[in-house]
């Protein structure tokens, strides 16, 4: 098969419209929630997260220089941020580095199963920024699918235990927060008994046994929640809201796709299609069920030989919370976000101001060290069998030099688009890493010599339409000495 000629292009991420919406409209957003809520501002990851965005892909907070062994020609790859919440382009690399890594060294050669389990919106709040409630709520679904297959399993005379890689999704295709758990389970069981376990299918649940798994978890999930003090009818007394008010008030309004803050606190998202009407009914699909809110899904089936279906099935679980390409600018300013799947309703787009889309953006926002990636069962890391049922690594040669970073994201590269980030564009020759460059005098002096931007881009300023409450910074350089990683608009 002929290589590639297709060529590394650094992405732009200051010319999207997420990157603009940021940095032109995220202090208006801060001075808006100061506005509301003056005594207690945002958490100080929320600043954290959106600053290590802004620094993302921009070559004037530093790069690696790469040079051609052959040709002596050179390429820039900026520093990425590698957080999680809002940056497509290190989610992606997450996605595919995932999905890459479960393929290859933890799902046995078996045929899996996606159960997708979504919740009512009291419980999302309950769940979005408690990631100890988290693991107890995906500990009572583990056990109800779990068991599921070991029953089944039973009828045939066979005792076993299944496994499953769990995603924690935050986000839904609205960019509104929608806690929701895509599970990869195993489909079946594998025997614990002797050293050398055995697989055995487990025929696909029915309709009518979905209707009675997704009744219990429901039942389970809020008898749990319940039983710890989680009012899921009555917010009157909330910790979360008496700690972070002005985030819960964010948050709460996210789930239930309405605005926080701002001149239209309260109102609905806009929705913009066809036909557009509220209150239409909608059908339950084949091994979908719903109950009081709760939603199950498990008709994705994986086999054993389709390992770049389950490979695709993988990226599509550990998807980055927004994608670039669904979104659009009107000539007002306004942002167009296009559904994933047009709603029964007949929308298609939802539209965001800008202010609303970075409070959308920020609901999304994880809380540290929550960890949104699972294992459970057999494939868990403290497993007795786990080391018999995930693939073996192949033998290769031992590498002559010790992997760098580099190295690694020029293979993703190459195994996901297909072409080699370290193969020169000019001669086709093999690029190696020369120079990290951090310090900012040697980054101005490289970038200016080249005509390339030298100054990272900076924060706008809050503006203030209609409202003057925003007028006690009248000057650019006065926002350029903020520490973000604090509230300046007290």
């Amino acid at each position: 098969m002929q290589a590639s000629t297709e060529s590394y292009a650094r992405h732009r991420p200051e010319e999207t419209i997420l990157y603009r919406t940021i940095q032109n409209h995220f202090e208006t957003f801060i001075a808006t929630a100061d506005r509301e809520s003056k005594s207690k501002p945002l958490p100080r990851h929320v600043f954290r997260e959106v600053d290590a965005y802004l620094g993302c892909g921009i070559l004037a907070h530093g790069f690696i220089r790469l040079q051609c062994e052959s040709c002596r020609g050179e390429k820039l790859v900026a520093f990425s941020c590698k957080k999680r919440g809002m940056c497509p382009s290190c989610g992606g690399r997450r996605m595919n580095e995932v999905s890459h890594h479960l393929v290859d060294a933890v799902f046995p050669h078996v045929s899996v199963r996606q159960w997708v389990i979504s919740f009512p919106f009291s419980v999302r709040y309950a769940l979005a920024y408690n990631p100890l409630l988290v693991t107890k709520v995906l500990s009572i679904f583990m056990r109800v699918v779990s068991n599921f297959y070991e029953k089944a399993a039973r009828k045939k005379g066979i005792v076993g235990k299944t496994g499953a890689i769990t995603f924690v999704q935050r986000a839904g295709s609205a960019i509104n927060l929608n806690i929701h758990l895509h599970s990869i389970f195993i489909d079946g069981v594998y025997t614990t008994e002797n050293e050398n376990p055995k697989f055995t299918h487990v025929f696909p649940p029915s309709d009518e046994e979905i209707v009675v798994l997704v009744r219990r978890i429901c039942q389970r999930v809020t008898r749990f929640l319940e039983k710890n003090g989680c009012k899921l009818n009555d917010f009157s007394e909330d910790p979360f809201a008496d700690e972070q008010p002005i985030f819960a008030q964010i948050a709460g309004a996210s789930i239930q796709s309405r605005i926080g803050i701002g001149e239209r606190a309260g109102q609905k998202v806009r929705r913009v299609g066809e036909n557009v009407s509220l209150g239409q009914a909608y059908s339950v699909g084949r091994r979908c069920a719903v109950c009081d809110g709760f939603s199950l899904h498990a008709n994705v089936q994986i086999l054993a030989h389709e390992r770049p279906q389950l490979a695709k099935l993988l990226r599509y679980t550990a998807r980055p919370p927004i994608a670039l390409e669904r979104m659009s600018e009107r000539e007002d300013g306004k942002v167009l976000y296009r559904l994933k799947t047009i709603y029964s309703d007949g929308t298609t787009h939802i539209l965001f101001d800008p202010v609303e889309l970075v409070e959308k953006v920020v609901a999304l926002i994880p809380p540290p060290r929550a960890n949104l990636l699972r294992y459970s069962g057999i494939l868990a890391s403290n497993s007795k069998i786990r080391s018999l049922i995930v693939p073996k690594p192949t033998k290769k040669e031992a590498p002559k030099e010790k992997t760098t970073e580099s190295a690694k994201w020029a293979a993703l590269l190459k195994r996901t688009f297909s072409f080699d980030a370290l193969q020169c564009s000019k001669c086709q020759g093999q690029m190696r890493v020369i120079a990290t460059i951090e310090d900012p005098a040697v980054i101005r002096k490289i970038l200016e010599c080249l005509g390339l931007p030298y100054e990272p881009p900076r924060r706008a300023p809050p503006r203030a339409p209609p409202q003057g409450e925003f007028e006690s910074l009248s000057s650019p350089d006065d926002y350029s000495q903020i520490d973000p990683t604090h509230n300046s608009f007290e």
